[in-house]
C-alpha cells in the first residue's frame, strides 16, 4: 500500500515541482518540516494536507487518503498514526473477548470526527481469508484500518464496532461472487450458522477459508462447506469440531475494474 510519504512525493514530482523545498516554499510549510512529511518521519496532519495540496492542484483528501472521501474504504495505518494524521481525538472501545476459536479477534474500534461526520475505524488484517486452499494465520496482525462513515455501516449492520473487521480474499474458489483482491466486512458475533445460510470466514487446520456454510437437519446437525466455482467439490457431513466459524460475512468491497 503506498504511503502518505510515497504519495506527496508521487504528487510533487507530476506537478514537475523539482525540490521538496521549491513545495515547500510554495506551500508555506517549513522546508525541515516537509522533508520530515516526505521521509516518512512526521506523519502528514490533515491541516499540512490542506497547505500543500493547494499548488499541487489536489484535493487534501487525496494526498492524505490516496482518494476522495466517500463512505467507505479511506485507509489509514495504526489508530495512533490516525489520531495525529487527522488531527483528531480518538474515542477507543473496550477490546471484546476473542471469539471462540484460536483465531485473532476483533481487537476494539475507533470512532473519530472529521468534517462533522463520525468515522469508524475498522481493523484489516494481513491474513487473507482464502477462497481456495487455507493460508496460514500464525503470522495475522492488524495491518492498517479502514474508515467507514459510521452511520454507513450502520445501513449495512447493527453490529457494534468492536466486533466488525475486513479481510481480504484469495483464490478462485468463490468465483464469480469473490474474487482475489476483493475485501470482506465480518460480522465475528456471527458465528453460529444455525438456520442462516450464508457466506462465512471459517477455520480449518491452519488456515482461515471464506466459504459459503450450510447446515444439514440431522442430530447432531452437520455442515456444508461449498465453493461457488463448480471446479471445487463441497465439503458435507463436517462436524463443529471440523469448521470453527470465525464470522459472517456481510458485505463486500471490490475495486473498481477488477
Amino acid at each position: 500500500m503506498e504511503s502518505t510519504a510515497d504519495r506527496l512525493r508521487r504528487f510533487r514530482e507530476a506537478k514537475g515541482i523539482d525540490s521538496g523545498a521549491e513545495l515547500a516554499r510554495l506551500a508555506g510549510v517549513p522546508e525541515a518540516t516537509y522533508r520530515a512529511y516526505e521521509s516518512g518521519r512526521r506523519p502528514l496532519t490533515a491541516r499540512a494536507a490542506r497547505e500543500l495540496a493547494v499548488p499541487l492542484g489536489i484535493t487534501w483528501q487525496m494526498l492524505l487518503f490516496g482518494k476522495e472521501a466517500g463512505d467507505a474504504g479511506i485507509a489509514i495505518n495504526t489508530p495512533e498514526e490516525a489520531a495525529a494524521v487527522l488531527g483528531q481525538r480518538v474515542r477507543r472501545k473496550a477490546t471484546p473477548p476473542r471469539p471462540p476459536t484460536s483465531y485473532t479477534g476483533p481487537v476494539g474500534a475507533e470512532v473519530i470526527s472529521m468534517g462533522g461526520d463520525n468515522w469508524a475505524l475498522l481493523p484489516v488484517y494481513d491474513a487473507r481469508a482464502s477462497a481456495g486452499p487455507g493460508q496460514e494465520i500464525d503470522r495475522e496482525a492488524v495491518v492498517y484500518r479502514i474508515a467507514f462513515r459510521e452511520e454507513w455501516v450502520r445501513t449495512v449492520t447493527t453490529a457494534p464496532l468492536d466486533q466488525l473487521a475486513v479481510i481480504s480474499v484469495d483464490g478462485d474458489s468463490m468465483e464469480p461472487t469473490l474474487r482475489t483482491g476483493d475485501t470482506v466486512l465480518v460480522d465475528f458475533r456471527q458465528n453460529q450458522p444455525g438456520d442462516k445460510d450464508g457466506i462465512y470466514v471459517i477455520r480449518t487446520g491452519n488456515g482461515l477459508q471464506v466459504k459459503r456454510v450450510q447446515v444439514e437437519l440431522g442430530r447432531p446437525p452437520r455442515l456444508s462447506v461449498l465453493s461457488d466455482n463448480p471446479a471445487y467439490q463441497p465439503q458435507r457431513g463436517l462436524s463443529a469440531e471440523d469448521v470453527h466459524v470465525i464470522g459472517r460475512v456481510i458485505w463486500l468491497g471490490r475495486q473498481v475494474g477488477a
